[in-house]
């Protein structure tokens, strides 16, 4: 009995693995950035006018992050939680053709693994908070 349990667990596994890749594997990452005092932007456009910002960096530490393969969107985020006072704006640029996609707080945009993409926030409210070199909590997340 035992003997038979084995393979059939196995097939299990690999099934419930295949199924989930089917399905859209999230791969979600979190970096805590310090924030970076510097007055810049102008204007309503986006990311506008702001205080200073965070910029996530891959795992060589340079700007431009490359998406796993199969990735067709990813979602960045503000997580730093800072309360009521603390705005923010997620900008992402796209390398190859410099589009670029931003919101309050976090922004969804199109995504493949065959190009790069600049992951910055900025801040919008006089700080305090946050104070320089204060974390900010950034994440990427690939659908």
């Amino acid at each position: 009995m035992t003997g038979k349990f084995k393979p059939t667990c196995g097939r299990i596994l690999t099934v419930l693995a295949l199924a989930g890749f089917a399905a859209g594997v999230v791969w979600a990452d979190s970096e805590i950035i310090p924030f970076t005092p510097k007055t810049g932007g102008s204007g309503s456009g986006c990311p506008g006018a702001y205080t200073g910002y965070a910029k996530m960096t891959n795992s060589a530490g340079t700007l431009w992050l490359t998406p796993p393969t199969n990735t067709i969107s990813g979602t960045l985020t503000d997580a730093s939680g800072l309360g009521t006072n603390y705005i923010s704006v997620a900008w992402v640029q796209r390398k190859s053709d410099a589009a670029a996609w931003c919101g309050t707080n976090s922004v969804t945009f199109p995504a493949t693994n065959t190009d790069q993409y600049l992951l910055t926030v900025y801040v919008k409210n006089p700080p305090p908070p946050p104070t320089n070199g204060q974390p900010l909590n950034l994440q990427i997340t690939w659908h």
